[in-house]
């Protein structure tokens, strides 16, 4: 099973809370991955797809629940795999679902009395944190994906191809899908609702849909504490750490392994100056300071700057080995210019 599989399954198992907490989950189920169906006599019926068994049986507990009705739940083979399979929970029975998606604010009315679909989270939803959170957990269980945080961050909402989202509702009505723009306008505006949670997150088009992402592990992890995924926030994070941890360590190692590298390429040049000099005018007719230096360097050639300066006696900084050192090699480059 997949984290994302996991975390789900997780997240169906949390308490119901409030009736208008179980409203405001259901709405988010609705509105980001169900199909409704309008006949042309105006009859409507509701289906919500998933490849999850939790999410449709708490899809199936929140209508029972809030409206004491029976949906039906359909099995279906998908192309994906020889064993997969989809689940559908359907409300067939026109009146129920038109009081189903009235409740949930997803069939709204105009001044005019003309009803239309809504394409974006319901004002009521907005106005009290608890609701705005179960909606935004209800449109993840709906649309939402999380990938494995041991190989990346990645969490993201997938917006559908709705029929008659935001159209106007007429006596005689044909199907017809939902337009990029009214994609993009109802992720725009969980956006808005994440931008309020300083959670980052970022609209693109792909593959004929819209996709609100998060990239960044603070990013997701944000998210799943304002849905309640408690238990999926801890594990995400203790691999955050553990992935920090072997990182800076990583890092420590690199950064130790090429101070090392330039020490020793820096030692061959010196010895190799130190061995001109010896060969071509004798170390011993080098001022004190130079002599001592270039014994030390060929007695300790992969000692740093600073051991070889703490060697000396009395001991030396490393801008003073330095130096001494720079004077051995302009020495032996006049050496090679003879």
């Amino acid at each position: 099973m997949t984290f994302s599989a996991i975390l789900k399954k997780d997240l169906s198992k949390l308490p119901f809370g409030s009736k208008a907490c179980q409203r405001a989950e259901l709405s988010g189920m609705i509105g980001s991955v169900a199909t409704i169906s309008v006949s042309e006599n105006g009859a409507m019926a509701i289906s919500i797809k998933t490849e999850n068994p939790a999410v449709a049986a708490r899809c199936y507990q929140l209508m029972k629940t809030l409206y004491q009705i029976k949906p039906k739940i359909k099995i279906e083979k998908t192309r994906k795999f020889k064993e997969h399979r989809a689940y559908r929970v359907v409300v067939e029975e026109p009146w129920t679902a038109k009081i189903i998606l009235e409740d949930c604010q997803i069939l709204s009315y105009n001044a005019n009395g003309q009803a239309f679909f809504a394409n974006q989270v319901p004002e009521k939803f907005k106005k009290q944190q608890n609701q705005t959170k179960a909606y935004i957990r209800g449109a993840f269980l709906g649309s939402g994906s999380v990938s494995n945080p041991e190989k990346t961050y990645h969490l993201e909402l997938v917006g559908k191809k709705t029929p008659l989202a935001n159209k106007k509702i007429e006596k005689k009505i044909e199907r017809s899908s939902a337009t990029g723009t009214e994609q993009c306008a109802y992720l725009q505006s969980i956006k808005t609702i994440l931008d309020s949670y300083e959670i980052k997150s970022n609209l693109i088009h792909r593959k004929a849909h819209w996709v609100l992402y998060l990239k960044e592990g603070a990013s997701v992890v944000d998210f799943l504490s304002v849905i309640g995924a408690h238990r999926g926030l801890l594990e995400m994070e203790n691999i955050r750490i553990v992935k920090e941890v072997r990182n800076d360590v990583n890092r420590q190692v690199n950064c130790e392994t090429a101070n090392l590298n330039k020490t020793i390429a820096a030692s061959y040049d010196q010895v190799a100056d130190i061995m001109l000099i010896k060969e071509q005018f004798g170390l011993k007719n080098l001022p004190r300071n130079l002599y001592e230096i270039a014994e030390l360097r060929l007695n300790y050639p992969d000692a740093s700057i600073k051991e070889l300066g703490e060697r000396l006696d009395p001991p030396v900084g490393k801008s003073g080995v330095y130096h001494r050192l720079k004077k051995l090699n302009q020495i032996a480059a006049d050496l090679k210019r003879k």
